[in-house]
């Protein structure tokens, strides 16, 4: 009576696009399934419950559909609950919860749809589309609603309307009679004209080789040149400008229009308005070259080549410019009366630019609709009708199933146990290699002859490692036999039972029987009075149990009495909480096998025997699979058994082509072991694990974008209202770290000279996948996560929701610096890729050409449901034409849902797409922090963003900031008198975690301080405030009376700017007032406070004891010319440079300034040199980590080294 999967897709998958088949889906194990089906319900259900959706989705009248779908939804979680409660399992169940899953991330990309149009009217106050201001590059688009003929802007309804974008080239290929719209061809991107006749060119040169060619247009045209692009340099030239593609249906924003004009269009040029607000100064054959700013003295350079930018950018923050009422409005605001209308922008070509015509303006009505109501409704109905379809299957198979099934959890956890083999003392097979781990465990083990407390030593591994192999190999060596006069070995495993263990340790070191007493503390009396006195040796294999810190002390008391002598516990785990939890010494952590050890063990289990030579072909082919076995022990054994049935050629190379040793049909093999901890972990740390199998093996990760990534998935899920979604993030990153899926990676931090990097707090961390959890990764997840690496791929099915794209061995430059075409590549691309509209995630990792570029997308154009977007070639693989940058930006981010996407890694240069600012569910946006790249108007809408990655200086570039509340990072705010730069802003941005804050000088008041709220910001970790310094050359002649003015009100604002209570890192740059803030000195706020850097605070000249400061770890004082005498408290880290005057530096600890001191760094500190030497002994030198003490004197460097060798000697 079961429905039939056949039966179910003729009913239902008709209406589904595209439609799936048995085959297609890759359908797995409904416990599979279902805690996924139970992720999407909780991200749909959670969507839904955002603050003022529900009213929102009531007032725009989709109230009754978007209830039916909650409904539904909600009883699909009842109908997997009562499916996995009972225990049933079957082919149509199966088949039907991947239908679930599918309609479910429907559905939740639905919701989101809804979402962001919610945001959008929040944002734009319910107008429907905002006006975008002209992108900066050369080359632009028309919006399909608009065409262009004779320079005139027609719409749809007019003859000749254009449908999709088109580029309109500033240049014309003929003379200046050519119309506008004519492409020139992009061949002249790579070739100068040497050579006019009439103004045309004839002769041109190539800019790659400097072969020169002829083009003149009756005879030869461009076609020659074009070919020897092709031919020469592998460069492909269209008609076309790359990135002319249609827009994104659903997106709601317009790009401008740009009317180009050539530079020997005839009539008079029309000049910027920018000329209104200067005076020009200085001419050049009666072009402009300087022009003075008619509000202040300031100056700017104005020729040909400067252009108006400067001007411009002048006029922004020129502190003299008339009020708001003096002026017309700034129609480049977002806020101006035309701020729902779109401009059409006239180009000039001459400059390259472009450029506003103030005075010639044209607006042109908008009247898109953002989104179609019915068409979403009809959506939301049809994806509620499957689901209760679906639904209504799995409920009669319920119905035939009864009520009597089996527990599933207790039949899960029943099969898991069954599979978990118990552990023996004996060794089965010789052993290879771990001569440094036995030796350090002997080490200890002699040592501790005759201590009196229990030395236990954790040995940590993956799966597969040789953690139980290594502990037998102790366990069974004859000098740890003569030590103990007991050994005990007990396979502990996942099921903690405090009463087992004890009769097992009982039964090997008692001859009697102890079966009927259940009693734990009658069981612990007696072990003790049989250990009492005498050493032993206690081997715990296999332990997982790291909750409970009291249950292991009460398991283990019998060997730490009073009369314990030297007793040792070895603790085998796969889990550092562990070993963190009951060592007493650092964990022995077993990683690879060196290469020859596990070559010799290879060859002892494919082909019994160690030494065995085999010939030829054999050999090669047990290298290559050595090496995919990644230094495992476990693996050797899986992929030894499957090879020594046939000691073929064929057979062996079959084994090599499937990896056959990674399928999980192999009892006891290295993937069975490995999902033994996969199994221990929640979902959302399964999904968070098996999503990073898209990227490359040993791919390094830093520690926070991971968990970026994480967030902008959904994976992480925020328990307690008081923790951001970053620090549950943090801990599913050390929970996965503590289990072995993911190792940290030693990476020497960059030093790029920045006084703020020097002495930032902690260091940053990278991880990466070990051994073979990569390979284990990529199978738990193939059919979520797909990668094409090179030719390399395998199937990629229609599931699948990530999928990223390594082209690093598939493009290489050749000796010019060029990157060939490769087409085998491409055809693989478009062969492999056949659906993107399921897509979520899209990573690019590597150099491409632009035929890949053109060729992505062509592919991706259609995935509309990314959350996650990459693309990070190096910078070197651009186009060698001006507008490419641009031009490219723009293509990164048309591929881009504004609907949808949470994180938007791109490395730009130049201008970013003013588009970006509709993204307004984006979260994440890295453009590079060494990247040259400018911030589009109205970045402000961006309300979810939490976390910019882009240069310093973008941040200030950023007007009316207050409105990003989800932002964390601010890493430098230019206060500014001008409106939207107020340190008002500041108020509303409750989630800052780092924040820094220049220019403090235009901030006049305690009270103008006070309403940066910085009391109020619970999250604040890293604060940097910055004034100007009133002693930097220039400012040297600054009379008393101005400077005691200005140290005044610098004491009153700094006072203002009092941080939370919970700030751990602070930095004070050039303030001038002579004492400390009150929160920093007499009454002491920030008491949390563990790192202090204080720069340039020329005032004052003795600092005051920071010994309140409890947690206070590091401390660096820098250019405090002025200070004659230090006092501070115990630290691990000092700092003290360019502090001529400083005489005295002690201690308020009682053990002195060196006590804990690990790192201490002394530079320009003259008079502080002789009286250093007496505080610090030789015998205190070696505890120090680092020492820099450098004293510059007739031109040399003196190293407290040497003053300390000299001292010695």
């Amino acid at each position: 009576h079961c429905i039939s999967y056949r039966l179910l897709s003729a009913r239902l998958l008709p209406q589904l696009s595209p439609p799936l088949t048995t085959l297609e889906l890759l359908v797995p194990d409904q416990m599979e399934a279902a805690p996924a089906i139970a992720w999407l319900v909780q991200t749909i259900l959670a969507a839904l419950l955002i603050d003022k959706m529900e009213e929102w989705i009531r007032r725009v009248g989709l109230a009754d559909d978007v209830e039916k779908l909650k409904s539904e939804i909600k009883r699909v979680k009842m109908a997997v609950s009562a499916v996995k409660s009972r225990g049933i399992s079957n082919e149509s169940l199966d088949e039907s919860f991947a239908l679930l899953k599918e309609r479910l991330y429907e559905a939740d990309d639905v919701v989101d749809e809804l979402d962001y149009y919610r945001l959008q009217e929040q944002v734009q106050g319910g107008t429907p589309t905002a006006r975008l201001p002209a992108p900066a590059d050369s080359s632009v688009l028309i919006h399909s609603n608009f065409s262009v003929q004779g320079g005139t802007v027609t719409g749809d309804d007019e003859p000749g309307g254009m449908h999709g974008f088109e580029r309109v080239d500033e240049t014309s290929r003929g003379d200046a009679s050519d119309s506008v719209g004519k492409l020139r061809s992009m061949v002249w991107e790579h070739f100068t004209i040497t050579e006019k006749d009439n103004g045309k060119p004839v002769k041109a040169v190539c800019t790659h080789c400097s072969n020169e060619f002829k083009c003149d247009t009756k005879t030869n045209g461009t076609s020659s040149m074009r070919k020897h692009l092709q031919n020469e340099h592998s460069v492909t030239c269209t008609k076309k400008p790359l990135g002319a593609h249609p827009p994104d249906p659903s997106s709601s924003s317009i790009e401008p229009i740009v009317i180009a004009s050539s530079s020997r269009t005839k009539g008079k040029r029309r000049r910027s308005m920018a000329w209104e607000h200067f005076d020009v100064m200085e001419e050049e054959n009666e072009q402009p070259m300087k022009a003075r700013c008619k509000y202040c003295p300031t100056q700017i350079k104005c020729g040909p080549k400067s252009g108006t930018a400067g001007m411009l950018n002048h006029y922004k923050i020129c502190k003299d410019k008339p009020g708001p009422n003096e002026h017309p409005p700034n129609l480049s605001s977002t806020g101006d009366a035309h701020a729902h209308v779109m401009p059409i922008l006239i180009g000039d070509s001459s400059t390259g630019k472009g450029r506003v015509d103030e005075s010639a303006r044209i607006i042109v009505d908008n009247t898109v609709s953002p989104w179609d109501k019915a068409e979403l409704s009809n959506k939301i109905k049809r994806i509620a009708s499957q689901l209760q379809f679906i639904r209504g299957e799995v409920s009669e198979i319920l119905k035939l199933h009864g009520s009597d099934s089996p527990s599933c959890s207790d039949h899960h956890r029943s099969t898991t146990s069954d599979q978990h083999l118990r552990t023996s003392s004996l060794l089965p097979r010789e052993v290879y290699g771990r001569v440094t781990e036995k030796s350090c465990i002997m080490k200890l083990i002699m040592t501790e002859n005759r201590s009196d407390n229990v030395v236990v030593v954790p040995i940590v591994g993956i799966a597969g490692v040789g953690k139980t192999t290594l502990a037998q190999l102790v366990y069974n060596d004859p000098n740890v036999e003569r030590q103990f006069h007991h050994r005990i070995w007990v396979s502990v495993s996942r099921n903690f039972d405090e009463i087992r263990i004890t009769r097992e340790m009982l039964s090997l070191v008692s001859p009697e029987k102890h079966e009927g007493i259940d009693c734990f503390v009658k069981l612990q009396e007696i072990l003790k009075s049989h250990v009492k006195s005498k050493r032993v040796l206690l081997i715990l294999d296999d332990v997982w149990e790291d909750k409970n810190d009291c249950r292991w002390n009460q398991l283990l008391a019998p060997f730490q009495a009073d009369s314990a002598n030297g007793n040792v516990i070895l603790v085998t785990t796969r889990k550092f909480s562990v070993a963190k939890m009951i060592g007493t010494t650092g964990p022995i952590k077993l990683g690879a096998l060196e290469n020859d050890d596990f070559w010799l063990l290879f060859k002892s289990c494919a082909f019994g025997d160690a030494n065995y030579e085999s010939l030829g072909n054999l050999s090669s082919i047990g290298r290559q699979i050595a090496e995919e076995l990644k230094g495992n022990a476990l693996a050797a054994i899986t992929a030894g058994a499957l090879l020594r049935d046939h000691l073929t050629v064929d057979h062996w190379s079959n084994v090599l082509k499937k990896e056959s040793w990674k399928s999980l049909g192999l009892s006891g093999g290295i993937m069975n072991a490995l999902k033994i901890s996969y199994d221990e972990l929640p979902y959302n740390l399964q999904q968070c694990f098996s999503y990073c199998s898209i990227f490359p093996n040993k791919y390094q990760f830093l520690g926070k974008d991971l968990v970026y990534i994480w967030i902008s998935q959904g994976f992480v899920n925020c328990t307690h209202f008081s923790k951001r979604l970053e620090e549950t993030g943090c801990e599913y990153l050390n929970n996965l770290v503590n289990l072995g899926f993911f190792q940290q990676v030693e990476k020497q931090q960059e030093e790029d000279g920045r006084l703020e990097e020097e002495f930032s707090p902690g260091c940053q961390i990278w991880y990466s996948m070990c051994g073979l959890m990569h390979d284990f990764a990529r199978m738990v997840s193939r059919t979520e996560c797909a990668t094409i690496d090179g030719l390399q791929c395998n199937k990629m099915f229609p599931t699948i929701h990530h999928l990223s794209i390594v082209t690093g061995s598939a493009y290489n430059k050749d000796w010019h610096g060029n990157i060939p075409r490769n087409e085998k590549f491409e055809e693989n691309l478009r062969n492999k890729v056949i659906s993107v509209s399921k897509l979520r995630t899209v990573v690019v990792l590597g150099h491409f050409d632009s035929f890949f570029v053109e060729l992505f997308h062509d592919i991706f154009c259609k995935a509309q449901n990314l959350r996650l977007l990459q693309v990070s070639p190096p910078p070197t693989y651009l186009f060698h034409v001006p507008a490419a940058s641009t031009d490219f930006n723009s293509f990164r981010c048309s591929l881009a849902n504004p609907l949808h996407v949470r994180y938007l890694k791109l490395e730009l240069h130049g201008t970013v797409p003013q588009v970006l600012s509709t993204f307004f569910h984006l979260q994440v946006f890295d453009v590079g922090s060494n990247m040259n790249t400018s911030l589009p108007n109205g970045l402000h809408n961006l309300v979810s963003l939490r976390h910019l990655i882009a240069q310093k200086r973008a941040y200030s570039s950023i007007a009316s900031i207050g409105k990003m509340t989800s932002i964390q990072e601010l890493q430098d705010f230019e206060i500014q008198i001008s409106s939207g730069f107020e340190i008002t802003q500041l108020k509303s941005m409750s989630e800052l975690v780092q924040l820094g804050v220049s220019q403090l000088d235009n901030v006049k008041t305690r009270e103008e301080a006070y309403g940066a709220g910085l009391r109020n910001k619970e999250h604040l970790e890293e604060l940097h405030l910055s004034w100007k310094d009133a002693y930097s050359e220039g400012n040297e002649y600054v009379s008393d009376t101005r400077s005691e003015c200005s140290a005044n009100m610098a004491r009153e604002v700094i006072e203002g700017l009092e941080p939370h209570m919970d700030l751990k890192h602070l930095q004070i740059c050039g303030y001038n007032g002579t004492t400390l803030p009150a929160w920093l000195a007499n009454n002491i706020s920030v008491t949390s406070l563990q790192t202090l850097h204080l720069h340039d605070c020329g005032g004052w000249r003795i600092l005051p004891s920071l010994g309140s400061l409890p947690f206070l770890t590091k401390l660096k004082l820098s250019s405090m010319r002025e200070v004659k005498e230090v006092l501070i408290p115990s630290l691990e880290e000092l700092v003290l440079i360019e502090m001529p005057k400083l005489v005295r530096c002690s201690s308020t600890s009682v053990e002195g300034l060196c006590s804990s001191l690990r790192v201490l760094q002394i530079e320009d500190c003259e008079a502080l040199r002789r009286s250093l030497i007496c505080l610090i002994t030789i015998s205190q030198l070696p505890h120090y980590r680092r020492f820099i003490f450098m004293i510059v004197e007739d031109g040399e460097y003196f190293h407290l080294w040497e003053v300390f060798h000299f001292l010695q000697s």
